[in-house]
């Protein structure tokens, strides 16, 4: 072989590896042929990392011979560009002359558009997309930079347009093509006449002068291959017209007919703004003149423009389906695996971050900010997870699971369905919980009266709070939101509870007495009933979510508690913090079951005042931190404790039945932490977690679910 080769021994391939790899060029490992000879497919050994590619082998008298060979070897080797094939090696032995790229998946973009039998046809956004990678390719050729020559490639076409698995377009085949001086930017040589018939530039026929516009010029004829869905060498019949070839068509039915010439296919996919946009550069590049054909670069930006134009207009009429509320089959919300088809069909999955999935989210958010109706906010988050799902399963299907980091898309509709739950597991419960924590002081009788709970009328904050909870379960069953996802939300409703009736507890002293606690214990028993009914499928451990306030309430209820030593009344309430033991042991009080003033014993009181003297440095927090949905001004607090330390000083000193250690201590309390926050920090906000949805839902539960578009 000739000395140019030399410097490219790294990239020989040993005969005897191709003759493995091929199966001594077995005709069933053959993907294609011609006149240049035949590509076999295979699989090189590990030296080469068993990776598979394209052994394209000229044949010894066919129209590419040694010099092609030596051209395309020295030029392909030199490339370096996503829209560029890989160059793997070569091999001469022999007098072979074989050249082995990166095999590309999806094959040659003409057998896409004459077989008639594939798979799927390429739709209009997939052929823009292809379009413009092609010009990149081609730019990347005719610019020139570095040791790589400016190069005309001389036989664009589309079986010269490979596309690998992702779809991505990639040039090929430079047996033919020129090469100009590597000083300067090559415009046009003197050369025989060379290319694929209907493909070639009109003028390099008639002139013999091969510029870069002849290149332009055949890339010109492949976009209106991919706006028709026509083979430029298979003639045509429209309508009542004579047959014809695809420029002759094009040449007959532009500008105002153009549309006859559209492939059926993607007819009902082009807007016709997409559609003025491409159609015009196309016409540009295959121009007569060739001083007329427009630079790559402008080929490029009016391709993406058609491109742009094409994706928002996608989306208009994508969201105007969606926004539709078009319900439920077999359980599962229509918009969600409509959306997820569509994005599967178009390829957004993969590119997820497209101005479709933020859009998509967009208007997620933007119908649960502005729509108040649970009933819709729970259409929208069933939605959510429904898409959630069959993304992220999508990904793990296709080997995304490898990936550490979650695609864009799962954060976002996390966060959604995380702004969902903020405000779905308020569901209106503030007012009533601030009036379920004390009994209505009109009404005397016991709280043990023979009136049941329903048809007790001192309960009615908390019927109302059962209502709410009713209510709220029923809509997400109706709108088939899963039960892992109510769970969860109910564990934060529950969370919330405890938040504010907690909080409430310790703000105020006439709400921490024996007579209270008895109420508020018959209000918690009515909430575990109403979980215990939900069988767990759906409350599953949101009873859990009271633990504060199910333990204060039991200390509250608790007989003699002035016999009960440190260890037994922190054994009695595990889940409760010395400070928040303190405050209420220093703030009880009950006229009734403990005929004045009761508090407890000033050992007990003393033993948490010298812990917290110890642990100075402890921050205090007494309240459950239920922000932003309580939030009390460090001047009202001051405020508050010395309005409180007056009615407890005049009150005290005037009581009989209290000793005066104890009410030297409280003066001595209320002095040293007359600053203090009450609050406990609140958990309820969690983050999402999408394995919880594999759980309750599989692919084939949407089998049957046909799509709105």
């Amino acid at each position: 072989m000739a000395s140019s080769l030399l410097n490219l021994e790294n990239y020989s391939i040993p005969l005897e590896e191709i003759n493995l790899a091929t199966d001594n060029f077995n005709p069933q490992r053959c993907i294609g042929g011609g006149g240049f000879g035949y590509v076999y497919r295979g699989q090189l050994s590990k030296h080469w990392q068993n990776r598979i590619v394209a052994i394209k082998r000229l044949a010894k008298d066919g129209y590419q011979g040694e010099r092609e060979f030596r051209n395309e070897v020295e030029k392909i080797s030199g490339f370096h560009h996503e829209n560029i094939i890989s160059f793997v090696g070569y091999c001469d032995e022999e007098n072979e002359m074989i050249i082995v790229c990166e095999y590309a998946t999806n094959g040659s973009l003409d057998h896409h558009l004459k077989d008639q039998n594939k798979m799927c046809c390429l739709t209009w956004i997939q052929r823009l997309k292809i379009s413009l990678e092609a010009a990149s390719g081609l730019n990347y050729l005719h610019a020139g930079r570095g040791e790589h020559k400016s190069v005309i490639h001389r036989d664009i076409k589309s079986a010269n347009i490979l596309l690998d698995d992702n779809m991505v377009a990639k040039i090929c085949d430079f047996g033919l093509s020129k090469s100009g001086p590597k000083s300067q930017t090559i415009t046009h040589i003197y050369t025989k006449v060379a290319g694929t018939q209907y493909y070639i530039d009109p003028t390099y026929i008639e002139s013999r002068i091969l510029r870069k516009e002849s290149d332009i010029y055949s890339l010109g004829v492949v976009l209106f291959e991919m706006l028709t869905g026509m083979l430029v060498y298979r003639p045509r019949r429209i309508g009542e017209d004579k047959t014809d070839s695809l420029i002759k068509l094009v040449r007959k039915y532009y500008p105002k007919e153009l549309d006859k010439l559209i492939d059926p296919d993607i007819n009902d996919q082009i807007s016709s703004r997409s559609f003025d946009t491409f159609k015009k550069i196309a016409w540009q590049c295959i121009s007569y003149d060739f001083k007329k054909r427009p630079a790559l670069d402008m080929v490029m930006k009016k391709i993406q423009e058609a491109l742009d134009i094409q994706l928002q207009e996608n989306v208009s009429a994508f969201f105007e389906s969606i926004e539709k509320d078009s319900g439920f089959n077999h359980g599962k919300p229509v918009p969600a695996f409509t959306i997820y088809k569509l994005l599967l069909h178009r390829n957004y999955i993969e590119a997820e971050k497209t101005m479709v999935l933020e859009r998509l989210f967009q208007i997620f958010v933007s119908e649960n900010k502005y729509q108040k109706s649970n009933p819709r906010m729970a259409y929208w988050l069933s939605c959510a997870y429904n898409l959630l799902f069959l993304i992220q399963k999508s990904l793990k299907l296709d080997g995304a699971s490898s990936v550490q980091e979650p695609p864009p898309s799962t954060f976002l509709l996390r966060e959604m369905i995380t702004a969902d739950d903020e405000i779905l597991h308020q569901i209106e419960l503030r007012v009533l919980l601030a009036s379920a924590i004390q009994e209505p002081r009109m009404f005397q009788e016991p709280t043990s009266s023979k009136r049941s709970f329903h048809e007790d009328y001192r309960f009615s904050d908390w019927h109302g709070i059962l209502d709410r909870l009713n209510t709220f379960l029923s809509t997400m069953k109706k709108n088939y939101v899963a039960p892992i996802v109510v769970q969860r939300i109910l564990a934060q409703v529950f969370s919330y509870i405890n938040v504010q009736l907690f909080n409430s507890l310790l703000w105020r002293w006439e709400y921490c007495s024996f007579r209270n606690g008895e109420f508020v214990k018959v209000g918690l028993a009515e909430l575990e009933l109403w979980c215990s009914q939900s069988q767990g499928k759906y409350a599953g451990l949101a009873w859990d979510e009271l633990k504060h306030i199910r333990q204060a309430v039991e200390f509250l209820v608790k007989h003699n508690k002035h016999l009960l030593t440190y260890d037994e009344i922190t054994n009695l309430c595990p889940i409760l913090s010395i400070p928040q033991l303190h405050r209420i042991c220093t703030i009880y009080r009950d006229l009734t079951h403990s005929r004045g003033l009761f508090f407890l014993s000033f050992e007990h009181v003393t033993s948490r005042r010298l812990w917290m003297r110890e642990n100075s440095s402890f921050i205090y927090s007494y309240r459950l931190n239920d922000s932003p949905f309580y939030v009390v001004k460090y001047f009202f607090k001051i405020l508050f404790y010395l309005i409180l330390y007056t009615i407890f000083k005049n009150f005290l000193e005037d009581s009989h039945h209290v000793s005066s250690d104890v009410i030297i201590m409280m003066k001595i309390w209320m002095k040293e932490h007359s600053n203090i926050n009450y609050r406990l920090n609140d958990s309820s906000r969690q983050a999402f977690s999408v394995d919880d949805l594999y759980t309750s839902l599989q692919v084939d539960d949407f089998a049957n679910i046909n799509p709105t578009l």
